[in-house]
C-alpha cells in the first residue's frame, strides 16, 4: 500500500504505508546534556558505547533501521534564517537551553508502539530521552 502526493501532473513522492494505511517512519531525536557526559569515566564509556552498537545492530537485523547519526557538538552548529527579507547565518544552536539534539535515528516501524518500543530499548534512555516523532511527508 502507498501514499502518492501529487501537484498537477507530478507525482511529488510515493511513500509506503502500513497495512493501517500510514506512513512507517518515524524520528527518534536523542536529547542530552553534553555536560552530563564531560565526565563520564573511560571505563563506562567505554560500556555505554558497546551498549549503543549492540542497539544499532538489533535495529539493523529487525529491518527498522533507515538512517542514524550522531551530531557533532551543539556549538559547531549554525542557523540559517531570513530577517528583513534577506538570509542570515549565525552560529549555535537553534534552542537554547542545557539539552541539545546529540544524534537521531530514523526507523520504519508499523506504528508508534513499535517506535516508541524501540526508543525504550535505546542505551541513552537511560541517561537521556528520545523523543519519538512520526514522519508526516517524506520527499522520498
Amino acid at each position: 500500500m502507498q501514499l502518492r502526493i501529487e501537484s498537477g501532473f507530478f507525482t511529488l513522492a510515493t511513500l509506503p504505508l502500513n497495512p493501517q494505511g500510514n506512513v512507517m517512519k518515524y524520528l527518534l531525536l536523542c536529547q542530552i546534556q553534553p555536560a552530563a557526559f564531560a565526565n563520564v569515566p573511560p571505563a563506562a564509556e567505554a560500556k555505554m558505547m558497546e551498549s549503543m552498537m549492540s542497539y544499532n545492530q538489533q535495529l539493523i537485523q529487525a529491518g527498522v533501521l533507515v538512517a542514524a547519526g550522531q551530531l557533532a557538538p551543539a556549538d559547531s552548529a549554525q542557523r540559517v534564517f531570513t530577517q528583513n527579507g534577506r538570509i542570515k547565518t549565525e552560529e549555535g544552536p537553534a534552542l537554547a537551553g542545557d539539552t541539545q539534539i546529540g544524534g537521531y535515528y530514523l526507523i520504519d516501524v508499523p506504528g508508534e508502539p513499535e517506535a516508541t518500543g524501540w526508543a525504550a530499548k535505546c542505551p541513552l534512555a537511560q541517561f537521556a530521552s528520545l523523543e519519538v516523532r512520526k514522519v508526516a511527508y517524506a520527499p522520498m
